[in-house]
């Protein structure tokens, strides 16, 4: 049964001294908030970034409420395997207790990444898949371990197709329709992970929270008149939050003692009542054939041989 709502906010973090938590795109929006209020509670963070000038940047402002040196910038372009595995390498041999699988893309036009796949697919599915792979090893020696992913709650409202044999939607592509479908394909992917580190008896768990609607440069930045007023009737009607509001539901994934990674939290309520809810996953998340499916065909495309557990 999901459970009642809770009040999650910064104070509610448990102590997180001696802990080390990696964040992608956390140069930015939610990762950004994550990074400064999980510094300021303890954490040692690795702020997993695109550009390292503008990582910097952020990273000045947070030491002014955290402390500098529970900041370190990394170089990460999710997009770009070759960027996953440079940045997995420099991981090898630090015990990691959370990967926040948090950088995203949406609303673009069609572009091709440097392995010639769909750049929404790369940033939103493929990278993260490949990253808390390889990141497995660093993660299983760490006490309560958790891959956090910030999903959404789009697949709820909208009509999701899902092709595990045209990951890349090679015969259709739209900039909303693709964002909502890529995010979808990594919270199947992301529930199948949990089930298989489950059966293999490993302690890390894989974690899916949804932030609602937010007031990022995802939704903020939009080129097109049409795109911009749809963000705006949106955001009037689901309530759009801002960071420091939406971030709630992944703290808790991050942090709570009471997490439970078969439930999706997510905000409730108005935007200042600080109440973070549980509602149970629904097709096609729950599709455990059709999540068989994506994971081979996201191996196969990653080129992520198997290893016990994953």
């Amino acid at each position: 049964m999901p459970l009642a709502p809770v009040p999650f906010t910064p104070q509610h973090v448990p102590d997180q001294r001696g802990r080390t938590v990696v964040i992608t795109g956390a140069s930015s929006g939610l990762g950004e908030a994550l990074a400064g209020t999980l510094a300021a509670a303890g954490a040692h963070v690795v702020m997993a970034v695109r550009s390292l000038d503008k990582g910097a940047a952020v990273r000045a402002s947070l030491a002014r409420t955290a402390p500098r040196e529970h900041l370190e910038l990394a170089e990460l372009d999710v997009a770009d395997f070759d960027s996953v595995r440079r940045f997995a390498a420099t991981m090898a041999g630090r015990r990691l207790d959370v990967l926040v699988n948090n950088a995203g893309v949406g609303n673009i036009e069609h572009r091709i990444s440097l392995q010639g796949h769909e750049v929404q697919l790369a940033t939103n599915h493929l990278g993260p898949a490949l990253l808390a792979r390889l990141l497995h090893e660093q993660l299983a020696g760490a006490s309560d371990p958790r891959i956090v992913t910030t999903g959404s709650n789009l697949y709820r409202h909208l009509p999701v197709r899902l092709g595990p044999q045209d990951l890349d939607g090679r015969r259709r592509y739209s900039r909303n329709g693709t964002y909502v479908r890529t995010k979808t394909l990594h919270m199947l992917w992301a529930v199948e992970h949990q089930r298989r580190l489950s059966a293999a008896g490993s302690p890390v768990r894989s974690i899916v929270a949804h932030p609602g609607m937010v007031t990022t440069p995802m939704n903020t930045a939009l080129t097109s008149r049409r795109d911009r007023a749809l963000a705006a009737v949106l955001g009037r009607l689901w309530g759009a939050r801002d960071p420091g509001q939406g971030v709630r539901p992944l703290l808790f994934a991050a942090t709570s003692p009471d997490v439970d990674p078969h439930l999706f939290p997510g905000p409730v309520g108005a935007r200042d009542d600080a109440l973070v809810g549980f509602e149970a996953f629904r097709a096609p998340v729950t599709d455990e054939a059709l999540a068989a499916l994506v994971w081979r065909s996201t191996a196969e495309t990653t080129l992520v041989g198997r290893v016990a557990g994953r």
